[in-house]
């Protein structure tokens, strides 16, 4: 099995701001977007959409964060994530596992809404009690336990949209899952 190091080597990833690696492999210019035709949470003109590769190590996160667009995660090699959403509008926190194995309940494919809280983490890095309120972290090697994911975004992603999450806020709207809101800021 390849490692960690040498995929971000041999797709020439970057560290992401918001944890892991990435590489920008698509800025669909054929369409501008001006931010006048926007939903008013867009702050600037953009393309239709974009995609990235995405690494994500054993040890790392992405950081809980929102977006005005839809986020599509797609499943490529390595082992599973899990992506956490908080949904403000409605109190309610899902969990859905990306990955390769759908007798496990994992996905292939799965869109984040625009604008819901959400960041992920290595499946079989932590162990979240149903409840939420419990969470058990293992430490493995990140160089031979990682998931890489290719990620769209529709309309197109700007940096100048993203906004991360503040720790103490969330934990104030979602209280019971304040081991996942630490563990993911």
């Amino acid at each position: 099995m390849v490692s960690a190091s040498e995929v971000v080597k041999k797709l020439d990833l970057q560290p992401h701001p918001d944890g892991g690696f990435y590489l920008e492999t698509l800025r669909d210019t054929s369409i501008l977007l001006s931010k006048s035709n926007l939903p008013s949470p867009y702050k600037v003109d953009r393309a239709v959409s974009t995609a990235i590769y995405f690494l994500l190590p054993s040890g790392s996160v992405a950081r809980l964060h929102r977006i005005p667009c839809a986020e599509t995660f797609h499943y490529y090699l390595g082992e599973p994530i899990t992506v956490v959403e908080l949904n403000e509008r409605d109190g309610r926190v899902k969990l859905t596992c990306v990955g390769p194995n759908l007798l496990e309940d994992q996905h292939p494919q799965y869109t984040v809404p625009p604008y819901l809280w959400f960041g992920s983490f290595p499946t079989k890095d932590a162990t979240i009690h149903h409840d939420g309120q419990e969470i058990k972290v293992t430490g493995r090697d990140a160089e031979n336990h990682f998931s890489l994911l290719g990620v769209t975004c529709a309309p197109a992603f700007q940096y100048q949209d993203s906004e991360l999450a503040n720790r103490s806020e969330l934990i104030g709207k979602f209280p019971e899952y304040e081991s996942v809101i630490t563990l993911l800021t």
